[in-house]
């Protein structure tokens, strides 16, 4: 896998975590939303449906979190969060605020993001 595959294989699989369900499930009392009684009612913003990944990402984010168990601590710290930063943004990572949770300039992290990356690519 090249370094840009490895990218969007952590990408998909932190937007394949986000849509897993909570490991403590709360109690619910019913769990379809409750039947409006006039069409128009339902585009309430209240109402949340949870999309269920599919085997296949399932087996890819399972890929991932392999991957990334021989990465040290500090490099699996930085390659989640870009790919969390990334999987809730149409534009990529949001390297400024990474910058401001690491401590560092948004270039430097977006740097050892890279080299991270490059690091998995030629040792697998």
């Amino acid at each position: 896998m090249t370094p840009t595959e490895l990218h969007d294989l952590f990408v998909e699989a932190a937007a394949t975590e986000i849509m897993l369900p909570p490991a403590k499930q709360r109690v619910r009392m019913a769990w379809w939303p409750d039947v409006q009684p006039e069409w128009l009612s339902y585009a309430d913003p209240d109402t949340k449906v949870r999309l269920t990944p599919t085997t296949e990402q399932v087996s890819r984010y399972e890929q991932a979190i392999d991957l990334s168990r021989s990465l040290e601590e500090h490099e699996r710290r930085l390659v989640w969060a870009v790919a969390f930063s990334a999987a809730r943004r149409d534009r990529g990572p949001n390297w400024t605020k990474l910058g401001k949770i690491f401590g560092l300039d948004k270039r430097t992290v977006a740097s050892r993001y890279r080299s991270v990356l490059e690091l998995l690519w030629r040792t697998k």
